[in-house]
């Protein structure tokens, strides 16, 4: 039996937490297929807002110099759209998730790694679909 206070802290602890799919691995690197393999993880609340949100675990380094490494837990706000600069969840022609800068250069889509050993890759609009924006960032050491 728990006691009064250890039953307030438990319930305190879980009106700060959010749970959120975990669908797997996200590609911080060259593009890996999409996946959706789902489990759970808790998130303090403060990390995400508003709307729909789930997070993906990375994998790679194309985002070191944007403090984004690999094994890092990135939460997602769940959109459609991104404004330029933004770090979206990108689908590369319905096959391939990645994590990067979005630059759009006229009628082309540019996603930027943040690390200068990957090359910026240049699609048209019909083969890139964002699919969330990242707003929080878990690590573990």
């Amino acid at each position: 039996m728990r006691s009064p206070v250890a039953t307030a802290f438990m319930a305190r602890a879980a009106a700060n937490h959010t749970s959120l799919p975990l669908y797997g691995r996200i590609a911080a690197g060259l593009p890996i297929e999409a996946t959706r393999d789902t489990a759970m993880i808790d998130i303090p609340n403060h990390l995400v807002g508003k709307g729909d949100h789930y997070a993906l675990e990375v994998a790679g380094d194309s985002m070191v110099e944007a403090g984004i490494l690999d094994g890092d837990i990135t939460i997602i706000h769940r959109c459609d759209t991104a404004e330029n600069g933004a770090i979206i969840v990108a689908l590369v022609d319905d096959q391939e998730v990645t994590l990067k800068r979005l630059r759009r250069k006229g009628a082309s889509i540019a996603l930027e790694p943040a690390n200068k050993a990957y090359e910026t890759r240049i699609f048209g609009p019909d083969r890139v679909r964002i699919q969330g924006k990242l707003v929080g960032l878990l690590r573990r050491y």
